[in-house]
């Protein structure tokens, strides 16, 4: 993160602790884990310091869910520039279309929640709509390629995405545990049925 204007480089520093900081929380156990006092304690900075380089909670969640959404993509991108040209099985392009749109190292169900409650947060909290828009948007281009790359340029990316979204949260709502076997199942089986798009 860069220093913003009027900012010492230790206040600066400060300043993007307390954001990492806010974004390991996010990551960890979704926004309603980010309060001031947990924020300062996992930054190991006094407890005022967040209140004077953010305006408000959602200042700072903003900053929060921006870097994780930034590091996400990037990891993505990354992911999906390595992929080899050409037709994958069904099963390997839902791997790797799970991999893009929740992340290659979320696979417990409670990362899940943790993922799909920063998502509901735009809810409660409207600052965050805009960040979580164009996370989104970069997620749905990332997929995009994933489709055309291995062979499945005619499944609609939005019909992709909320099948996935739809099956793990069902999953996750019934509790049997095991919400990402689940998805990468209806996502394999969606993109088996191509010829009928």
């Amino acid at each position: 993160m860069t220093t913003p204007p009027g900012t010492t480089r230790k206040g600066g520093a400060r300043r993007d602790a307390i954001v990492a900081a806010a974004a390991q929380l996010v990551g960890r156990a979704g926004p309603d884990a980010v309060t001031h006092r947990a924020v300062a304690t996992a930054a190991g900075v006094p407890l005022a310091a967040t209140t004077y380089y953010f305006r408000d909670l959602d200042d700072l969640l903003v900053s929060a869910v921006t870097q994780v959404g930034e590091r996400e993509t990037a990891t993505a991108a990354r992911l999906v520039a390595a992929l080899p040209a050409g037709r994958r099985s069904t099963r390997d392009t839902a791997t790797v279309v799970l991999d893009v749109l929740l992340g290659a190292d979320r696979r417990t169900d409670e990362q899940l929640q943790a993922y799909y409650e920063r998502w509901l947060a735009g809810g409660r909290h409207p600052a965050l709509r805009p960040v979580l828009v164009a996370t989104r948007a970069r997620v749905d281009e990332l997929l995009t390629e994933v489709l055309v790359r291995g062979g499945h340029r005619e499944v609609p990316v939005a019909r992709l995405v909320a099948l996935a979204d739809g099956t793990a949260l069902s999953a996750l709502v019934e509790g049997q545990g095991g919400a990402r076997a689940a998805t990468e199942d209806a996502v394999a089986e969606l993109l088996s049925r191509r010829r009928r798009w």
